[in-house]
């Protein structure tokens, strides 16, 4: 039986930092090969849409995709739907249109995700969000993943099938490239 938490008088936080090494050039131009998890996400849970402490479902993701000799796992939700990748958010191509998951989908809407929402819509690119499959993201011309460090990184592969070409994408690159120019921008760092 777990203890009452209002008993917790003295909660403790243990924070570790290290200096961040971007990801090489290199993998941007051959962008990051993902399996699907077999660990399923809970669109429904409250915490699906809250950043916390509490990544011990990624974490065994992150397991398998290494495993597998992966850069990520893709989750898949409790109704067969695409949520999110374990670190980032997902989006794909098909045609000249942009698509990402929704919300509802049960995914931690981040940052970086809406940043590049807003770059797409001022490029003149169609974005839609809403539930999609599996096969859906698996037929696409190209996608990419979005989080704050890892940016916008193109997603060739997954489960060894290849996306699209196999190779980023043209709107992948224009998003990448538009993107870190927002960075630049807002922080005057490149």
């Amino acid at each position: 039986m777990t203890p009452d938490a209002s008993h917790c008088r003295k909660p403790t936080a243990l924070i570790t930092a290290e200096r961040y090494k971007p990801h090489p050039e290199s993998v941007y131009k051959s962008g990051f090969k993902a399996i699907v998890s077999q660990l399923t996400r809970y669109s429904g849970s409250p915490l699906a849409g809250i950043k916390s402490a509490n990544y011990l479902e990624n974490m065994l993701a992150k397991r398998e995709a290494i495993g597998a000799g992966a850069d990520e796992a893709i989750r898949i939700n409790d109704r067969g739907f695409i949520a999110e990748a374990i670190m980032s958010n997902i989006f794909f191509i098909a045609g000249d249109i942009l698509m990402t998951p929704s919300p509802e989908s049960g995914i931690l809407p981040g940052i970086t995700r809406e940043a590049v929402i807003e770059l797409a819509g001022r490029l003149g690119i169609v974005t839609i969000e809403r539930h999609f499959t599996m096969a859906e993201l698996i037929g696409a011309d190209e996608a990419f993943l979005t989080n704050s460090l890892i940016e916008v990184m193109p997603l060739t592969s997954i489960d060894g099938k290849p996306v699209g070409s196999g190779k980023p994408g043209s709107i992948t690159e224009r998003l990448r490239s538009e993107y870190k120019g927002l960075v630049k921008d807002e922080t005057g760092n490149s």
